[in-house]
């Protein structure tokens, strides 16, 4: 499979609508995925992927 167009990174930064203190970021190097990372501004930490309904670009 040929690599994807090379972007700045994140390639992509999203944040969940529900609920509202997560967040997604994609990074990608040498135009393939090399980190899908899910963070968390609220006290508690992120026990499951929230539904991607609620994502938010």
């Amino acid at each position: 499979m040929e690599p994807a167009p090379v972007h700045d990174n994140p390639v992509v930064a999203a944040a969940y609508t529900h609920p509202g203190s997560a967040g997604l970021l994609v990074f990608t190097e040498n135009g393939y995925l090399s980190l899908l990372e899910i963070y968390s501004v609220s006290d508690e930490p992120i026990s499951a992927w929230p539904d991607p309904r609620f994502i938010e670009r």
